[in-house]
């Protein structure tokens, strides 16, 4: 791509053999671990993503002991990193790789996003990462150090991954891949880049403007506002839950919910309910819904279950506390 800028892979892997943060992935990079980081990492920080990865290699130290497990211990494990779908994909993962003879994950890009779950970057990541293959890995961050270096406001997924083809160091594809990525996590951040720190600004074109971080610009975010109410039906064998249906919360337990404002007096009839009382409101934001939901209880004599015994949503969680039900 002639006039393109591109880093210099001496001195980026230079910086990333002093600079770049120890994780466990890293010290034993066999494919399990981490495809198992690849998941939990794809819309999570990482500050909050070690501790699920800490926490679901402890459990399932390899793919065979997830491939066992139920679905509802992972997500139970799972519960509170958001995007459920990534652990409903990683648990039917497990059981389609175990079943395999020989039981192993793919090294092969093309194999591995035949996979539930898995993508062109999370294939290139753990085919890179793990097996040393030489395929360039686009995320968020690699498209954000194009579009710095080059100073291009909008740049297209073509050409960043055309790039990041040209950018890839061979010898050495799971580093750079890597090196690439913590630049942009640890350095070339989204609101306040470190360019001074930068290994590879000398030739930087936006950090010679006003304002490096308008590159890449940003999309405004598009929501829908749901307004609805939720029913907290509590009983002293505890609380009336059921498994939610659908891609964003199925397999996660939660209490009825309706999505139409008038739907509470609908919602009452379908669980016998008379006469609950307003215990409060909540405001939880998914990536294209905000909930605004009315919160109401009722006391009934049995029926329920405790609500740390399955797993459940931040929005449920926050559901129960409003109510003055979640458990310690």
């Amino acid at each position: 791509m002639e006039g393109r800028v591109y880093p210099s892979r001496l001195l980026l892997l230079d910086w990333y053999d002093h600079y770049a943060r120890e994780l466990p992935w890293r010290e034993n990079p066999e494919p399990w671990p981490v495809l198992l980081s690849e998941f939990i990492l794809q819309q999570t920080k990482m500050e909050v993503g070690l501790g699920y990865w800490k926490k679901m290699y402890k459990r399932f130290p390899t793919l065979h002991e997830m491939s066992i497990s139920t679905l509802e211990e992972v997500m139970l494990l799972w519960q509170g990193c958001g995007y459920y779908a990534r652990a409903r994909n990683l648990h039917k993962l497990s059981v389609i790789i175990s079943s395999r003879d020989p039981p192993i994950i793919p090294s092969d890009p093309k194999e591995l996003e035949k996979l539930p779950g898995i993508g062109p970057y999370t294939s290139a990541a753990i085919a890179s990462i793990s097996f040393e293959v030489p395929i360039a890995a686009v995320d968020g961050n690699v498209k954000r150090i194009f579009s710095r270096l080059n100073a291009i406001e909008h740049p297209n997924s073509t050409d960043v991954q055309e790039w990041a083809n040209i950018s890839l160091d061979e010898n050495r594809p799971g580093d750079w891949n890597q090196a690439l990525m913590e630049l942009g996590a640890i350095v070339c951040t989204p609101r306040a880049p470190k360019c001074n720190s930068c290994p590879v600004s000398e030739n930087c074109k936006a950090r010679f403007t006003d304002d490096p971080a308008k590159y890449p610009a940003s999309k405004r975010r598009s929501s829908t506002k749901v307004n609805g109410h939720a029913l907290v039906i509590s009983s002293p064998e505890g609380i009336v839950l059921s498994q939610r249906k659908g891609s964003q919360l199925g397999g996660l337990w939660g209490v009825p919910i309706t999505e139409d404002p008038n739907g509470l007096e609908a919602l009452c009839i379908d669980h016998k309910i008379h006469s609950p009382e307003k215990v409060g409101e909540i405001h939880h934001a998914f990536s294209h819904r905000d909930f605004h939901l009315q919160v109401w209880k009722v006391d009934v004599l049995k029926g329920g279950i405790r609500s740390d015994s399955v797993p459940i949503s931040r929005l449920d969680q926050r559901i129960l506390d409003a109510a003055g039900c979640g458990e310690s």
